[in-house]
């Protein structure tokens, strides 16, 4: 989901110098825009509240101050501090409601921390004050699908379909027909509640089996990665049939992570350590996405077959991938040259290229980093580019590791 651009820019004044208290607001103002200008967010919202403080009722001023409080929000997202993110846009939209977006990033935070309450709140108090804001009721749908909500969901997706044009419209579209088929297939699904999982399931299910499956993956994930994560992870098991007839993915795809992990279970007992792969493999996508929704795809998913696989097999699995696709070496391409997502290629072989490239390089990156660098990195590509971010977890270049890696596939065995 994109949320669209904020367009604000911070405003200067031209008060009439009638008064001093005036005059003093006009200073207090130029001494935010210069504070903002260096990157000093917070030194910006005190200088505009003492603006406010001399000339209480002046719009320019509060639409100013509510930017203020948003610029702190980024500050402090690129920081991953991401409740003090949500305390300043909260702030921003609570000082300007006119201006839907600070409430909008407030919602999608809550929703990205998997706080829906929060979030749910937070662009309903949205929808209130900009009822046809279409990115709202969009918002509104993916909240309304992990609360399990999803005939409110799928009209809420309609609802934004109706107020969008061209790619959003065909996007809530899909959305809306897609929580139609969960809908359809969930009927009858039970739903078990952990402090860990909340799991749904057809009737029949060994629950108690599949949790113990599920809490051994997710704590392997999260002794690997040095973390922690109090959010429940909501999990849908389904028939292989009816994964794809919900998801509607090529039947080589062995699990989904849409805010929600979807795996295709067939034997919970007889598929007990596949279960367990596959599930660490999405709940690493899980936290990904907590840590960092721009990250990357081939980061992403070699991070993700790194938990699911093990660590020490990437270059091993990438030459064996290459004898069975017929290609050589030279094949291999730079993760630049890798696609933005792997989710919509029809070419199988494409496909496995890209899986194993990924996993390869993301697993040298762990075996001459550590898991630790490896964190860094996918928590830094959420605020800086992607060779930045690297060169400031690894304390090297981007490009040198890839030049690195290269001779190593040119020269193993």
């Amino acid at each position: 989901m994109r949320l669209p651009l904020l367009l604000l820019l911070f405003v200067g004044l031209s008060l009439p110098l009638l008064s001093g208290d005036a005059e003093e607001a006009l200073r207090f103002n130029q001494k935010a825009k210069l504070a903002l200008e260096q990157g000093r967010a917070a030194d910006a919202v005190t200088f505009l509240e003492a603006a406010l403080a001399r000339s209480p009722d002046d719009e320019t001023l509060i639409q100013n101050l509510a930017w203020a409080h948003y610029q702190v929000g980024e500050a402090e997202r690129d920081a991953l501090a991401i409740d003090r993110a949500a305390a300043a846009y909260q702030r921003a939209w609570d000082v300007y409601d006119g201006e839907p977006v600070y409430g909008l990033h407030l919602a999608s935070l809550r929703l990205r921390s998997f706080r829906l309450a929060e979030a749910l709140a937070a662009i309903q108090a949205v929808l209130e004050r900009h009822p046809d804001e279409p990115t709202a009721h969009l918002l509104l749908g993916d909240i309304l699908a992990l609360l399990d909500r999803l005939s409110e969901s799928e009209a809420a997706y309609r609802v934004a379909a109706e107020l969008s044009q061209g790619e959003d419209r065909d996007a809530a579209l899909a959305a809306a027909e897609r929580t139609a088929r969960q809908a359809d297939v969930e009927a009858d699904y039970q739903t078990l509640r952990t402090s860990s999982f909340v799991l749904r399931a057809p009737p029949g299910r060994d629950h108690n089996s599949l949790l113990g499956v599920l809490r051994t993956a997710r704590v392997e994930v999260l002794n690997a990665f040095a973390v922690t994560h109090r959010e429940p992870a909501l999990v849908v098991l389904y028939p292989p049939d009816a994964f794809r007839e919900v998801t509607g993915l090529h039947d080589w795809v062995g699990g989904l992570f849409d805010r929600k992990i979807r795996l295709p279970i067939a034997d919970a007992r007889r598929d007990a350590e596949a279960i367990g792969a596959s599930f660490r493999h999405e709940y690493t996508h899980l936290l990904v996405s907590e840590w960092s929704p721009r990250c990357p795809t081939f980061l992403n998913e070699g991070a993700a077959q790194l938990m699911e696989l093990g660590r020490g097999q990437g270059m091993t699995r990438l030459l064996a991938g290459l004898e069975a696709l017929g290609l050589s070496r030279d094949d291999v391409p730079t993760v630049e040259q890798l696609p933005d997502s792997f989710i919509g290629m029809s070419d199988r072989d494409a496909v496995r290229l890209g899986y194993l490239t990924s996993y390869a390089f993301v697993d040298h990156v762990a075996e001459h980093h550590g898991l630790p660098t490896l964190v860094k990195w996918l928590r830094a590509t959420d605020a800086q580019p992607l060779d930045e971010a690297f060169a400031a977890a690894a304390g090297r270049s981007l490009a040198q590791e890839q030049a690195l890696f290269r001779e190593l596939l040119r020269t193993a065995p």
